[in-house]
């Protein structure tokens, strides 16, 4: 074989390599799934700054507490957890009666090459998630007050029924008897998903959530 020939086998070796590791996480940084992760990047502000970007991801086995279904199926997807760039404990995996009172309900967000998913997991068909949201990664960014590397600014948590029943807006919207999901992006806005009749309703701020 010649050196021509030689040279092209060894870039496409390379190139394969390349795919096998994307260049958004951290050289030399072990990705086992059971590993914590650090997603790295830059982007472009609106205003055409450039940021810098971390953004840390928990392994499945981080969160013990979550039924066997529900880890098994994040782990099928290839899913780490975002953590928000304000996350003192681990975070963005929450449960409640999302579709109705009494039911016992699950809610991640999972982050899979560059791209996360609000799923929502119905007890009995842990098996076939809900996806309420996807978007990249790097779509909500956030950073403390004088810090110059920017982190994930979404979260999720749960609303309550008394929550709920504190905004007209809301109780106009629908009979409310069961928990709903606060879907933040933190410190701009707020979406409330609330399940009601076979349908997901989204009330944003101007419906009445804070």
């Amino acid at each position: 074989m010649n050196r021509a020939a030689l040279a092209g086998v060894f870039l496409s070796l390379l190139a394969g390599l390349w795919q096998i590791a994307p260049p958004n996480f951290s050289a030399g940084q072990n990705l086992s799934p059971n590993e914590e992760r650090i997603e790295s990047g830059e982007t472009l502000s609106p205003t055409g700054t450039k940021i810098v970007y971390r953004i840390r991801l928990l392994p499945v086995t981080s969160f013990p507490n979550l039924p066997s279904p529900v880890a098994a199926e994040l782990i099928r997807r290839q899913c780490m957890i975002p953590q928000s760039f304000e996350a003192k404990q681990p975070e963005n995996v929450i449960h409640g009666a999302f579709r109705a009172p009494g039911s016992r309900d699950w809610a991640a967000l999972c982050a899979s090459q560059g791209v996360t998913s609000l799923l929502v997991f119905f007890s009995g068909q842990f098996e076939s998630p809900v996806s309420l949201r996807t978007q990249p990664d790097d779509a909500w960014l956030g950073a403390e007050p004088g810090s110059s590397v920017f982190g994930s600014s979404w979260g999720i948590s749960v609303r309550s029924v008394a929550e709920l029943r504190a905004y007209p807006e809301f109780r106009r919207a629908a009979p409310i008897d069961h928990d709903a999901i606060d879907d933040a992006r933190l410190e701009r806005s707020t979406v409330v998903h609330y399940y009601d009749s076979g349908r997901w309703l989204a009330l944003n701020h101007s419906d009445g959530s804070d």
